[in-house]
């Protein structure tokens, strides 16, 4: 069993203007107040009281065990479980490897970082410190402490570049270990190195893993990169470190704090560029060694502390003047001297419009000294073309890569995860990234998601209204939820709000016009049930690796022949071909799918087949095919349905003893209800108190258009003198109410043209009739109506035969309902829900993605920018709470531009006329 403590020295922290925490070590890790209230509760407490918290019951499990184990591996909670401790590897003996530091007044950190390296598991090994230009007792100290050290001294301070030059000039090893003073090893780090190193004939450089000195379970860095906005960055800077990075091959470049060179590449590419004062020599001496055909190696297992910022971290003030002047004019000459003229051009723009958006900023604020900084980089830029143009020309002419390929390897690399200079941790940043990540099982095993701790998380996604007015889809879900939500931890997703509240289930509202909001749901579960047009306006849905399963219950494509029929042909041609290429998209998507029955499933063997889903994998996986498509379709609810008075004694129409026949669900275009009004009369020649009720005359989801068929059979009854006489019509009942309609009547209908819609489908409203006992009069044709006549539980009539509607009720009002008890109880035996969806849990407790799953896409987090805000303006009021309020101000102009350009390529897409498959 999993308990967890607050370890005695890690403390809440309010210094920040938001929560935070501060580490073992005395950095801060900002957090919010969901993590925090989380971080409180746990203490001294087990996973299963965490699990069961009063405030944690709307929360997803998986989602409080995400937040447990990242607090626990962040050093925030101490994790009581079995922890296998760290093994250090056996002492190896190899080449010559030359540690260079570049030390400045450094003494208080070499006093950590020496004893680290001197610990390594490698040798043999040299260390050399550069002393550059310090004015303590470094020097008198490593010649007293250290006599092995090869101590240099520089009289007057260089630059970093000058001073590693200087340094590796001294170095006899086959591999240079270039390190910051304020770093600390991990005993095996150089093996892990050396490892990488040797993996690659073309290998460079190799980047350890850096990792915050005062915060050290996130990450400072694996390796750097150049982009054509901003400033350079340090790749995965913030994130928690979970393992995530473990398979990490290449990086864009290496971090100079803690880098491994090659001597033979170094003699090949050069020295360090020396007219860089401070920041992107390491970038550009990475970048050109790739240029020139060279990879640079990430070393994920070799873990580096390093201080970035002082031994508490969070020095959140700023660049210098002086400093700020270094970074700007280091990306300048880093353009213009390893990028071809389109891709120097673009970035030398980028960097302007940034460069004097900030020194608009810095005017406004009275920083002059902020402000020359950029004009003095600018400045020294032009000065310094006279040197950088020949080396340009010396590169360009040795270059084997062209941008486009050194450039590609940075699409997939992890972005920035600070707030402000710490790194964050919140509620939204765990359900949004870590969770992912640790169910698609790129982390290392957390202690929480043992199989034995937890349930898959099974996601449903209802395409319809799930509230006390619903169609069948929506019925459909829910009741798939309750009977699921036993064994699973299931969450339903509806497009809608609801006023639903059903003890131990979750639902969970999404948008369509922001994707996002669902992404971020199918990110954070197992598995994912979809159906319909979803894979339209979710295209994301083709990219992510979630099992997803298909829900094919609803063939939408048979339907909306009927629905458009009396569109144009061109319309109805266009509107088919877009369907079927739907339909086909589905089929191409499903690591499963589900169906309503032996029937339908036969047809969508048919649709699978000719989408190459039947193939050597699947057929040599299951030759039943079972385990790609299987029969889930509608059950029963376990409890009874509620009988309570509705019409009868409380409608002045209905009396205690009124013959109610009901026409259960919507009057879609599809159905025949007219034939049961034109019967209506002869009806009530013989039982002149009968009712006929209408349940449906509008769909539940305001967004779908009033059927044609609706305003017919309210016409019809007008025509024949019996609406709101004998014949009444419902909008629509909310779900329990309809329950006691179904107990007060005494037949339910459904009648339908034969038709290719018909074969296939099945009538939600028929299978209400079934668990409420209710005798059914349904027209031939279709699946259902064969149980009908199976079971005994109602009279099957040819399609639109009035006569036979109306002798056929006439014949169910007299008998009693006693005679069909005996079908009812075998009907409910098969019928009920725990069965019907025992194929869908079997999947979801033991399936895989298909056997000829191959969906593209990368698999990792859910990478929002500012995840605890959603919308436009939450975002806009995450950029002035993070950035300020000017530099919101100044985001809007290309956020307009995005705008516009986002709708341009949507419209041209729409204009693009669909192609038939």
């Amino acid at each position: 069993m999993i308990s967890y403590s607050i370890p005695s020295d890690v403390r809440e922290d309010d210094e920040l203007g938001r929560p935070a925490l501060v580490t073992s070590q005395g950095g801060k890790v900002a957090v919010d107040q969901a993590l925090l209230e989380l971080w409180r509760y746990a203490d001294g407490r087990s996973l299963e009281a965490c699990l069961a918290a009063p405030d944690l019951e709307a929360q997803p499990a998986d989602t409080i065990r995400a937040a447990l184990a990242c607090l626990a591996q962040a050093g925030l909670l101490r994790r009581h479980d079995k922890v296998l401790s760290r093994k250090i590897p056996d002492p190896t003996r190899g080449d010559l490897v030359s540690a260079v530091i570049v030390a400045h007044n450094g003494k208080g950190w070499l006093e950590e970082c020496i004893p680290s390296l001197l610990a390594q598991t490698h040798s043999p090994l040299e260390v050399i410190v550069v002393d550059n230009g310090s004015s303590d007792d470094t020097m008198q100290w490593l010649r007293r402490d250290y006599p092995q050290v090869n101590a240099l001294r520089l009289a007057k301070t260089q630059s970093l570049a000058a001073a590693i030059n200087q340094g590796i000039s001294n170095a006899e090893g086959v591999y240079i270990l270039l390190l910051n003073q304020d770093v600390r090893l991990e005993p095996d780090a150089l093996a892990h190195m050396l490892d990488a190193a040797k993996a690659s004939v073309t290998c460079a450089a190799v980047a350890a893993k850096l990792k915050l000195w005062w915060a050290p379970s996130f990450l400072n860095g694996l390796g750097n990169r150049v982009d054509s906005t901003s400033w350079g960055s340090d790749v995965g800077i913030g994130h928690l470190d979970l393992g995530q990075f473990a398979s990490m091959r290449e990086v864009p470049s290496a971090c100079f704090a803690a880098a491994l060179i090659v001597r033979s590449a170094w003699e090949e590419v050069g020295p360090v560029d020396e007219g860089f004062p401070m920041y992107y020599e390491d970038s550009e001496w990475c970048y050109r060694a790739r240029l020139l055909g060279y990879s640079i190696a990430a070393a994920p297992h070799a873990v580096v502390y390093h201080a970035f910022g002082g031994r508490e971290g969070g020095d959140d003030k700023g660049l210098t003047p002086f400093k700020l002047r270094n970074v700007a004019y280091g990306r300048l000459r880093f353009a213009v001297k390893l990028l071809q003229p389109r891709f120097a051009a673009r970035f030398l723009w980028n960097y302007l419009n940034e460069d004097v958006r900030n020194l608009i900023v810095a005017v406004a604020k009275r920083d002059l000294g902020i402000g020359r900084a950029y004009v003095h980089a600018w400045l020294k830029l032009i000065r310094d073309l006279p040197d950088i143009i020949p080396q340009r020309r010396g590169l360009q002419a040795r270059r084997v890569r062209p941008e486009t390929e050194v450039y590609e390897l940075q699409n997939q690399l992890p972005g920035r995860r600070l707030w402000r200079s710490y790194p964050e941790l919140t509620w939204s940043r765990v359900q949004s990234e870590y969770l992912s990540l640790i169910l698609s099982q790129r982390t290392s095993a957390m202690p929480e998601f043992a199989v034995s701790e937890r349930r898959p998380h099974f996601l449903i996604v209802s395409n319809d209204v799930v509230d006390t007015k619903m169609a069948g889809p929506g019925v459909r879900y829910l009741e798939m939820a309750r009977a699921l939500k036993e064994e699973l931890e299931v969450t339903l997703a509806i497009p809608s709000a609801t006023s639903l509240q059903l003890p131990g289930l979750r639902m969970v509202q999404y948008w369509e016009d922001r994707p996002e909001s669902l992404k971020l749901l199918v990110e954070n579960a197992d598995i994912a049930l979809i159906s319909g047009y979803m894979v339209e306006k979710f295209p994301f849905l083709e990219e992510t690796k979630r099992r997803l399963v298909v829900d094919l219950y609803d063939p939408f494509f048979l339907e909306n022949l009927h629905y458009y029929a009396t569109e144009p042909t061109d319309t109805q041609d266009n509107l088919n071909r877009h369907a079927v290429e739907v339909t086909n998209r589905l089929a191409m998507l499903g690591d499963y799918f589900i169906c309503g029955s032996e029937r339908q499933r036969d047809f969508w063997l048919g649709v699978l087949g000719a989408n190459r889903r039947i193939n050597p994998s699947t057929f040599g996986d299951d030759a039943s095919l079972r385990s790609l498509i299987d029969v889930v379709g509608i059950g029963f609810p376990k409890r009874e349905p509620k009988r309570t008075p509705f019409l009868r004694g409380i409608h002045p129409a209905f009396t205690d003893k009124t013959p109610i026949v009901l026409w259960g669900g919507g009057i879609w275009n599809w159905l025949d209800p007219l034939t049961l009004v034109e019967a209506w009369p002869k009806v009530l020649e013989q039982y002149s108190q009968a009712r006929l009720v209408f349940l449906g005359t509008r769909h539940p989801n305001p967004s779908v258009p009033e059927h044609e068929m609706a305003a017919k059979t309210v016409a019809l009854a007008e025509e024949i003198s019996e609406k709101d006489e004998t014949v009444f019509f419902y909008e629509w009942l909310p779900y329990e109410e309809r329950e006691s309609l179904l107990t007060e009547a005494n037949v339910g209908v459904t009648l339908h043209p034969v038709h290719i819609e018909t074969r296939f489908s099945i009538r939600t409203r028929v299978m209400d009739y079934f668990w409420a006992r209710l005798p059914v009069l349904i027209t031939s044709g279709d699946v259902v109506s064969e149980w009908v006549s199976e079971y005994a539980v109602g009279k099957v009539v040819p399609p639109h035969d009035t006569s036979a509607v109306a002798e056929a009720l006439c014949e169910m009002l007299e008998s009693p309902l006693a005679s069909s008890e005996p079908g009812f109880d075998a009907l409910r035996e098969t019928f009920n829900w725990q069965r019907v969806v025992r194929p869908l849990l079997e999947y979801c407790l033991h399936g895989q993605h298909a056997p000829d799953w191959d969906r593209p896409g990368e698999l990792g987090a859910v990478r929002l920018e500012y995840p605890e805000r959603s919308g436009t303006i939450g975002r806009v009021m995450a950029v002035w709470r993070a950035e300020g309020f000017i530099h919101m101000l100044l985001r809007i102009p290309s956020h307009l531009r995005w705008r516009l350009r986002h709708w341009y390529h949507r419209l041209r897409r729409n204009r693009i006329p669909q192609r038939r498959l």
